[in-house]
């Protein structure tokens, strides 16, 4: 299945002109390769999802993740990627095609610079699309988000979209090869509006979001689970 979409998608992606007719071919292929292993999923709240002037923003779980939204976001959503898939010759290639981002995470120069380009793509034509975890592991469970997208959206003044993804960490887990038949689900919560542009604006934003998704991917709260015990009386 996954050499089928391979096959078919990557000269589909280079030839095609348009970025709205890559996508379109994107979508396809992505909701014929869910449904080959089973995988359909089902949306609540799609009413929610812009076709520009947002940031979205999901729960990471699984390899999965970005396939089931190619699958179900309107338009041509931008992805933000880590600057590192920008020196893979192929990858970027294809990458580039579909008009996905890539910001870099250690350098705060270059950061700034992505920061710029994501605000200007977003308030323009298009919606960003952002995992704001940065990963995802084999154990379930919501980690802690990092500030970038939130940044984003504060700076630009663009609503924040939840959307929880649910499933798709049991249909293909961090170490998993074969793919399982598990129910997937994609609920869009309603948007939430920055508070400011100020660092506390801007953790505001991140918690209410993150309190949004949480409530809504049915996994516990990490960020609770691993913090340090507190130290007895007398240390």
């Amino acid at each position: 299945m996954i050499a089928t979409s391979i096959v078919v998608g990557v000269p589909t992606i280079l030839a095609l002109p348009d970025l709205s007719w890559r996508w379109a071919a994107v979508r396809g292929l992505a909701r014929m390769a869910l449904a080959a292993v089973g995988a359909t999923p089902s949306v609540a709240g799609g009413g929610r999802i812009p076709r520009r002037g947002a940031v979205l923003m999901f729960n990471h779980s699984s390899y999965v993740d970005a396939l089931v939204l190619a699958a179900v976001l309107p338009g041509e959503p931008a992805y933000l990627a880590k600057k590192e898939f920008a020196q893979q010759p192929v990858v970027s290639t294809l990458l580039r095609r579909l008009g996905v981002l890539f910001v870099d995470r250690y350098d705060l120069a270059e950061s700034l610079a992505d920061i710029t380009t994501a605000i200007a793509t977003a308030s323009r034509d298009r919606v960003l699309v952002i995992f704001p975890e940065g990963t995802f592991t084999h154990r379930s469970g919501l980690l802690g988000f990092f500030l970038g997208g939130f940044k984003i959206a504060s700076e630009a003044g663009l609503p924040i979209i939840p959307g929880a993804l649910r499933g798709t960490r049991s249909v293909l887990r961090s170490g998993q090869w074969l793919p399982r038949r598990i129910p997937i689900t994609v609920e869009i919560g309603d948007p939430v509006q920055p508070f400011g542009k100020d660092f506390a604006s801007v953790l505001r934003l991140r918690d209410s979001v993150r309190s949004a998704i949480l409530a809504r991917c049915g996994e516990a709260d990490l960020n609770e689970l691993i913090k340090p015990p507190l130290p007895s009386e007398g240390c």
